[in-house]
């Protein structure tokens, strides 16, 4: 099972997300849209996994705060890569978001969970194997983040699909 852990964002939000990707088809010269159901933020990939601990992946979700976290949505970003650039949407940097993150990741090593976790970089993926002359500038927006979430990635007839196994709704106090 290819399972990651992400924060997820509302209908709102992710109109907002999928409506800065239509802005930019017209500039790219190629690229893969990332579906608007499956925009969300990394915050730890894990990679294949054995199914016999979703148990646990799932009680680490359950243990993180449920505490909303405002993101500012700030910038334009690449990774570049060989066969395409991913281009992201950056997150303002986010004291909160960091603390979260770094939890995750602390439960993880506590469990012995091997990770392959690059330095995080707070990003929405936008598009994948894209090619544009140069990123335009947009307006920056603030958001505040739905749920943490375990996520399962997976093929369904062809198509990419990011399905949640465990949920940690994110409320106000």
């Amino acid at each position: 099972m290819r399972l990651f852990y992400a924060l997820t964002f509302d209908e709102q939000t992710l109109s907002r997300l999928s409506s800065i990707q239509d802005s930019l088809v017209p500039l790219l010269e190629k690229g893969r849209k990332s579906a608007k159901h499956n925009l969300h933020l990394t915050l730890s990939f894990l990679g294949n996994q054995e199914p016999r601990l979703l148990p646990l992946f799932k009680e680490i979700v359950a243990a993180l705060p449920n505490t909303p976290i405002n993101l500012q949505f700030s910038h334009l970003g690449r990774f570049t890569k060989s066969g395409g650039d991913v281009i992201w949407l950056g997150i303002q940097r986010n004291v909160e978001l960091l603390h979260l993150q770094s939890m995750l990741v602390e439960h993880l090593s506590k469990c012995r969970v091997p990770i392959s976790d690059t330095s995080f970089a707070a990003h929405v993926t936008l598009f994948r194997n894209a090619r544009i002359a140069e990123l335009p500038s947009f307006s920056p927006f603030s958001c505040t983040s739905q749920a943490i979430r375990l996520m399962l990635s997976h093929q369904v007839e062809n198509v990419l699909v990011y399905t949640p196994l465990a949920s940690n709704f994110l409320l106000e106090n």
